[in-house]
């Protein structure tokens, strides 16, 4: 099995340089979409609700001190499988342009910090540990099927009054399976409405 230090190292070769906070809240979200996509851990090493977000202490310990992380000889992406591998990309690819205390407030919106911290105010020292069950439920709430996301937005829309056609809904189920992004979509319906 892979360890967070596989995970880091892999977040880093894909992103580069970046500061230990943004570091361990990447991994703390690349640990959450794999629970939720594949139902498993992606490592095993215990992550706690912090006053800065989710940490995982096996890694602060190896980069306490330094603000900036450009290499985690520790672990290896090579110890990632391909499924490990995508949800790191992905990850990477949604969460690795915000920065650091947008990503730590992302966390602290968001049920498994608060509900691993209890009744504790945001700027009170923790180590409570983060259940991965919390976690697992959280993130697994968050993913939808293809067919399921597209009633969901029809509904949405219907409830503004807007009606979806049938080859709307084929574009938001592609959008949905992933075969196009949602960016592609809104160019492709910027270039129908303006003929450019």
């Amino acid at each position: 099995m892979a360890t967070v230090h596989d995970v880091a190292a892999a977040v880093i070769e894909r992103l580069g340089s970046m500061s230990a906070m943004k570091l361990e809240k990447l991994v703390y979200y690349c640990q959450g979409w794999h629970l939720a996509r594949f139902g498993t851990t992606l490592f095993d090493e215990s992550i706690e609700a912090w006053r800065q977000g989710p940490v995982v202490p096996v890694l602060y310990r190896q980069h306490r001190g330094r603000y900036s992380i450009d290499s985690w000889p520790l672990g290896s992406s090579a110890n990632l499988n391909g499924d490990q591998l995508n949800c790191v990309a992905w990850v990477v690819a949604e969460y690795g342009s915000f920065s650091a205390i947008e990503l730590s407030r992302m966390t602290h919106n968001e049920l498994p910090w608060r509900v691993a911290r209890g009744p504790l105010p945001e700027s009170a020292p923790s180590n409570a540990p983060i259940s991965v069950e919390t976690i697992k439920d959280y993130y697994s709430r968050q993913v939808a099927e293809p067919e399921t996301a597209v009633t969901l937005a029809s509904a949405s829309a219907a409830l503004e009054g807007i009606e979806f056609d049938e080859e709307w809904e084929n574009q938001l189920r592609d959008v949905a399976a992933g075969l196009i992004s949602p960016e592609e979509l809104i160019a492709r319906e910027i270039s129908r409405i303006t003929g450019v």
